[in-house]
């Protein structure tokens, strides 16, 4: 099974197609929508999405949120006595997501990544009029 994921900067969501269009995959709290939030305990056990926001009342410095605005930087988050990139953190994100979709789909997702640019063309061209013509992201 192939899906889309939208990373977002303060929430994500996994997607998949369907013969009636694309639904939404609701995360294991049944929710369509995962904040985009990172929260680690002392145990090194990783939190993503409610569980870690919930978390950042009580333990702001275990815990990183909005992080994909430095996404491309070199800048790194301290939560407790570990140091992520903004990549790494972004990956808890994404790993949680398709760890939903594959408990919701009941079967595995293959892994593809897809830039932005490139998925937008992708979607023009699937929804274009004039069929045949080669669509480029960048």
């Amino acid at each position: 099974m192939i899906i889309g994921i939208d990373l977002g900067t303060t929430n994500s969501l996994a997607a998949y197609y369907t013969d009636q269009g694309p639904k939404i995959i609701p995360n294991r709290l049944g929710k369509n929508l995962t904040p985009s939030v990172v929260s680690i305990d002392e145990n090194d056990q990783i939190y993503v999405g409610e569980t870690a926001k919930e978390r950042m009342l009580l333990a702001p410095e275990s815990t990183a949120a909005v992080f994909k605005r430095d996404m491309g930087s070199k800048k790194e988050f301290r939560l407790l006595h570990k140091t992520f990139t903004v990549e790494e953190l972004s990956s808890f994100v994404l790993r949680a997501l398709k760890e939903d979709a594959e408990s919701f789909l009941g079967c595995p997702v293959e892994e593809a990544v897809i830039s932005v640019p490139t998925a937008a063309a992708v979607a023009y061209g699937l929804y274009s009029e004039q069929r045949g013509r080669k669509v480029f992201g960048i």
